[in-house]
C-alpha cells in the first residue's frame, strides 16, 4: 500500500495556493495517496460555503487530490478545537502515515512548543493565577496565559489551527507523523488582487466582479458550470434565512446553543432586534468580546438546535470524490473496520444511534443548502447527489 498522506480543507473555493499545497506534496511524496477531510457545506468561520461540497471535492481531484472525503457537522463549522478533533481524528482512523497543514510561520518547532505548552499543567497554573479568570472567555484566558509562560500566541488562521492538529495528535497519541508547508500569497483574510488570493478575497472578489479570480484552470471551468446552473451559494437568501430565525427565536433558546456564553445569545439577539435589515444585522455583528466567526457559528448552531458536540468511540465520513487510487484507500479503510466510509444514503441506517444523530444533523445542512442556492432546489435534491467519480 502506498503512503497515505492526509490534509484537512474547505476549499471555499479551490484556489491556486491549494494547488501549490498539493503538489508540493506531491514532489516530496511522489507515489504517495492524498486524500482531503474537507468541510461540507458549512465552513469552520460560520457561514456556508460557496459551493456545494461534492463540487468542491470534484474541483480538487481535479487538481491532484485522490479522494476527498466529508468532515461533518457540526464539527465542520465549530471551533478550531473540535475542527481540529474531528479532522485529524478522520485522518488516524483513515491510516494517514503523515498530516500536511499549511502555515504562516516557516518555524513549525514554535508551533509544537505552543501546542505542548497548551497542555501542561503549567498552564492550567497559569491561567488560575489570572485575576478574574472565572469571568474571562477561554479564548482571552489562553492568550494571557501563554504571554504569562513567555509565548506569543498564533494571531493566523492557519497557525491556530495547526497548533490544535499538534495538540490532537499529542493528547491522542496518534501514530501520525505532520509536516507543515508555508503558505504562499495572500494571508487567509486578505482581499487583495493577487495570482495567490485568499479564498475570501476570491469570493469578495466574485461578488464585485462575477468573476472568478485566482483558481487553477480546471477548477475555474467546474466554478463556471455551477454559476450558470444557479448552483451557486445565494449570500442574501442565506443572511435573510438566519436573521428571521434570530428575529422568531428567544434568548433563552439562543443561549441553549453550543459554546453561547458570556451574554453572548442577548448580544445577537439585540443586534437582530435593531437592525433594519438582513444586512444590517449581519454588519454589526462585530464585538471586542467575541469574535465574528464565533459569532456566526453560534447562529448556526442555534438554527440547527446544536446544543452540545460528542467526542464519539467511532467515527463516520462521507465519500465526495474519488480516483482509482483513491478507491484504493477506500478499500483498505473498509477491510480495517475503523471508520464508517457513507457512501449512498441508505448506508447511514448502519450507523450506531449517536453516529446517526450527527449524520441527520449533517443531511439537515445539506437540505437547506439547497434552499440557499441562486437557483433553488428542494430539499429532496440533497439525496440525489452521488461522489464524484474520476
Amino acid at each position: 500500500m502506498p503512503k497515505i498522506i492526509a490534509i484537512i480543507t474547505e476549499y471555499n473555493p479551490f484556489h491556486n495556493g491549494h494547488k501549490y499545497q498539493i503538489d508540493k506534496i506531491r514532489e516530496e511524496n511522489e507515489d504517495a495517496i492524498i486524500v482531503s477531510i474537507m468541510s461540507g457545506n458549512v465552513v469552520q468561520r460560520g457561514e456556508f460555503a460557496i459551493f456545494d461540497k461534492y463540487t468542491r471535492a470534484e474541483m480538487a481531484i481535479n487538481c491532484g487530490v485522490d479522494a476527498v472525503v466529508e468532515l461533518p457537522y457540526p464539527y465542520s463549522g465549530s471551533t478550531a478545537e473540535i475542527f481540529a478533533y474531528g479532522g485529524v481524528r478522520l485522518a488516524n482512523d483513515l491510516g494517514a502515515d503523515i498530516l500536511y497543514f499549511g502555515t504562516e510561520t516557516a518555524d513549525i518547532n514554535k508551533l509544537i512548543e505552543i501546542a505542548d505548552a497548551i497542555d501542561s499543567e503549567a498552564f492550567e497554573r497559569t491561567i488560575k493565577d489570572i485575576p478574574n479568570y472565572k469571568e474571562t472567555s477561554y479564548p482571552e484566558l489562553k492568550q494571557m496565559a501563554l504571554k504569562n509562560m513567555g509565548y506569543s500566541s498564533p494571531k493566523t488562521s492557519n497557525d491556530i489551527l495547526a497548533v490544535e492538529y499538534i495538540r490532537q495528535i499529542h493528547k491522542n497519541n496518534y501514530n501520525l507523523k505532520f509536516k507543515s508547508i508555508k503558505r504562499i500569497g495572500a494571508k487567509y483574510n486578505e482581499e487583495i488582487i493577487s495570482n495567490c488570493m485568499s479564498a475570501s478575497g476570491i469570493r469578495k472578489a466574485f461578488a464585485q466582479t462575477n468573476k472568478f479570480l485566482s483558481m487553477p484552470e480546471k477548477a475555474t471551468e467546474i466554478a463556471e458550470r455551477e454559476k450558470n446552473n444557479g448552483s451557486i451559494l445565494d449570500y442574501q437568501e442565506t443572511i435573510k434565512l438566519l436573521y428571521n430565525h434570530i428575529i422568531m427565536t428567544s434568548v433563552d433558546k439562543i443561549e441553549k446553543s453550543f459554546d453561547c456564553t458570556d451574554g453572548m445569545g442577548y448580544f445577537i439577539y439585540q443586534k437582530a432586534r435593531k437592525a433594519k435589515n438582513s444586512v444590517d444585522f449581519y454588519e454589526s455583528l462585530s464585538s471586542k468580546s467575541f469574535t465574528t466567526s464565533r459569532i456566526k457559528r453560534t447562529i448556526l448552531y442555534s438554527f440547527f438546535d446544536i446544543k452540545k458536540i460528542e467526542k464519539t468511540s467511532k467515527f463516520f465520513t462521507i465519500l465526495l470524490a474519488t480516483n482509482e487510487r483513491g478507491k484504493e484507500l477506500l478499500r483498505k479503510v473498509k477491510k480495517s473496520n475503523r471508520l464508517a466510509v457513507i457512501t449512498k444514503h441508505s448506508d447511514a441506517k448502519k450507523l450506531n444511534k449517536n453516529l446517526y444523530k450527527i449524520y441527520q444533523k449533517t443531511k439537515k445542512v445539506d437540505e437547506i443548502y439547497q434552499t440557499l442556492l441562486e437557483t433553488p432546489r428542494s430539499v429532496e435534491e440533497a439525496y440525489q447527489y452521488k461522489p464524484y467519480i474520476m
